[in-house]
């Protein structure tokens, strides 16, 4: 067994309030955006029709002012999320 002398880990009650107010916001939007992202995509795979003019990574970063990086992510996400969900519908027909 080796022992570790250095740690990375980071725990919550040593940080300051400021630092977890802001973690906090920014895990809360990205899953709201996530969401939006990925019921966007659900209610237009449905009606076969986009109802909005500009591509899903604008749209996201416009409508929950995020940096590039961070939508991004959430679009990756909620594809990957629609991917997994179409594959599981084939397993469950098959």
């Amino acid at each position: 067994m080796k022992k570790a002398y250095f740690s990375k880990r980071i725990y919550k009650n040593t940080l300051p309030t400021v630092y977890l107010d802001a973690i906090s916001h920014s895990l809360l939007l990205f899953n709201r955006a996530k969401h939006f992202a990925f019921q966007t995509q659900v209610v237009e795979k449905r009606s076969g029709k986009s109802k909005r003019d500009k591509s899903l990574h604008l749209t996201v970063k416009n409508r929950f002012e995020m940096n590039d990086y961070y939508t991004n992510s959430v679009v990756q996400e909620a594809n990957a999320l629609m991917k997994s969900q179409s594959e599981l519908k084939k397993m469950y027909i098959s």
